[in-house]
């Protein structure tokens, strides 16, 4: 509102929320904007990150494949060997973590 308060009921997104929703409809690490990085970073969270190389959006060691609609849902997630794919795991760090 004008006098800077929040209107009744509203509320700034958390990284939950952002999360959820890249879940649905996934980005590559380099087209998500800097200000949701920021918020990811503040609440500590990894948010799901699409993979063209699979075709698919990877989170919390899962990976689901995704569609030209976003995200298939219903398709079991298969878990990620980490120690196979260094590359995208290094890249979500250093764009997280700036490691």
């Amino acid at each position: 509102m004008s006098n800077g308060r929040w209107y009744p009921g509203a509320a700034p997104a958390v990284a939950a929320d952002w999360a959820r929703q890249l879940l649905a409809f996934p980005r590559t690490v380099d087209t998500i904007p800097s200000w949701m990085w920021d918020i990811f970073r503040s609440d500590g969270v990894t948010p799901p990150i699409y993979n063209p190389e699979f075709a698919s959006v990877d989170w919390n060691n899962r990976r689901r494949p995704v569609t030209e609609r976003g995200t298939d849902f219903t398709v079991e997630p298969t878990v990620i060997d980490p120690s196979l794919e260094p590359g995208v795991f290094a890249k979500i760090s250093k764009k997280l973590f700036g490691a």
